[in-house]
């Protein structure tokens, strides 16, 4: 995971490179103010919605282990949810592009990438949050 996340933190500045070097182009059916407020308004909802579809994920991948038992697949489930964050997170790093392309320009798809790359960062694997998820887990099970 923690490969995964690197991966994904390293588009952060590829995609902030890309907004100054990718040609501005106009958008036959929208205006760059329209696809400025789309591209926001989709990174905000993603942004705050993310944790909360992970959470709701998560809890099915608890409560299917206090039924299983399996700590493999509980780990496989976990793995999983956290492909699914990342990729709604790297969606912001893409509506920076297109800021920066069809939008405003590079100086607001900079700061759409940024909000990717805390987001990212905020996302780090720890063998914390991974030990949390099995104790947690392992309490839903231990009750009748």
């Amino acid at each position: 995971m923690r490969r995964q996340w690197a991966f994904f933190m390293l588009t952060v500045p590829v995609a902030i490179t890309a907004c100054f070097l990718l040609p501005r182009e106009r958008s036959e059916s929208f205006s760059p103010l329209t696809v400025t407020l789309l591209a926001i308004a989709a990174s905000l909802w993603i942004a705050l919605s993310a944790e909360r579809d992970a959470r709701a994920r998560l809890d099915r991948a608890k409560r299917a282990f206090a039924a299983h038992g399996e700590i493999t697949r509980l780990l496989r489930d976990y793995r999983s949810v956290y492909l699914v964050v990342m990729l709604r997170l790297e969606v912001i790093v893409l509506a920076a592009m297109a800021t920066a392309v069809w939008g405003s320009g590079p100086a607001t798809g900079v700061w759409i990438a940024l909000l990717a790359g805390v987001l990212i960062g905020l996302a780090w694997p720890s063998d914390r949050k991974t030990a949390l998820l099995v104790e947690r887990a392992g309490e839903l099970r231990g009750r009748p």
